[in-house]
Parts: C-alpha cells; structure tokens; sequence
C-alpha cells in the first residue's frame, strides 16, 4: 500500500507562455477557478505537501506555498524536474504542469500507486508520453543534471538512466477520463478549455 505522504506534489509554472501571448497561463481562469488552483485542489487530494517551481514568485504569492527558482536558468521543463526534486523534501514526487486543468487525484493517485521498485512513472496514450505528469524520484537528480549540462533538455532522455514504469492510459482504467492530460498552450487550448468545463458542468447538473 502507497504511503501518501511519502509524496511531494511539485507544481512546475516555469514557462513564457509564448504561444499565449506572453499570458500567465496558470492563472487563467476554467470553471470559476485558476488553472494552477486546479491542479492545487488534485495535489491536495493525495497528499498534504506541495511546492512550486517558478521565476516569477510574485505571481503567486496568494496561493501560500514554498516557491523555489529554477536552479539552473533556461534549462526547460527538465530543468524544473531538477530544482523541484533538488528542493522536495520526499524521495518521490508528482511532477505536473500548471496548465492542466482537468487533472484528477484518482489520476496522480494510480500513478503513485504504479511507483514501487520504479524512478519514473509515466502515462502514455496515443498522444505520447506526458512526463509533465508523472512521479520522480529524487535517483533522477543526478541524470537530470548530466542531461542538462550536455545541451539536450528533452526529458525523454532520463529514460534511459532510471527504471521506469511507462503506463498505457486506455478507458479501461478507473481514473481515465477524457481530456485529463489536456493542457494550455494557444488562445485555442484555453477556450476549448473553457467550453469543455462548462459541457461537464451542464451534464454534471442535468
């Protein structure tokens, strides 16, 4: 049985947000909420601690939580993985992106529960990997550095160093729900986004 505890939920809210319009995409707002309040809410649901990985600390003062700058400037999504398994204070940890708005704790839950024995514990669908979702263990720090100091930032990479659990996300799963690795990136993600929140809410109360 998974000890929840034994879990930090690491926020990564690093990005420029460039397909957006420079826009803080986190903050933005799907079903009367911030997205990275969202993703907050799944965090919670499993386990009690959790960090926030950003350059931009003022942004995100209201939301109360230990905030750590990248370690390692323009180093990317991996670069985030590194600073939050630097500072967490648990062997392993949820990774996930600020700008999922459909994330679920019955999904980071599955995942944490797949993590015995494993560095990685990765969802995959047909869509690919989504490591900006998915447990780290802190054997990945020294990998995520040798990765980073070599110019190569794709996190595809540490695969080959650690042992990791790839998982094929299918409907046949408990926790699987559609759109639930959707994330922000153009003004069309967030008003589909948007427009999906509110089909789930009229369904939900009707």
């Amino acid at each position: 049985m998974v000890k929840l505890e034994k879990f930090t939920g690491v926020i990564l809210a690093g990005g420029k947000s460039k397909r957006l319009g420079y826009k803080n995409k986190a903050l933005l707002q799907v079903g009367g909420k911030s997205i990275i309040e969202r993703v907050i809410n799944a965090i919670y649901g499993v386990t009690d601690k959790a960090i926030l990985i950003t350059n931009s600390p003022d942004d995100y003062k209201f939301l109360d939580l230990p905030v750590f700058g990248d370690i390692i400037p323009d180093s990317g999504s991996l670069g985030g993985i590194y600073t939050g398994l630097k500072n967490s204070q648990t062997y392993q940890n949820i990774m996930i992106a600020c700008d999922m708005p459909f994330i679920k704790p019955q999904l980071l839950k599955y995942l944490m529960e797949q993590s015995a024995g494993y560095d990685i514990v990765v969802p995959v669908t047909p869509d690919g990997y989504h490591p900006l979702c998915a447990i780290y263990s802190k054997s990945c720090i020294e990998p995520s550095r040798l990765i980073i100091d070599s110019d190569n930032l794709k996190i595809t990479n540490l695969f080959q160093y650690v042992k990791v659990n790839k998982i094929n996300f299918n409907e046949h799963y408990s926790c699987y729900m559609q759109n639930m690795f959707f994330n922000i990136n153009t003004e069309e993600d967030y008003i589909k986004a948007v427009n999906l929140e509110s089909l789930h809410m009229a369904n939900h109360c009707s």
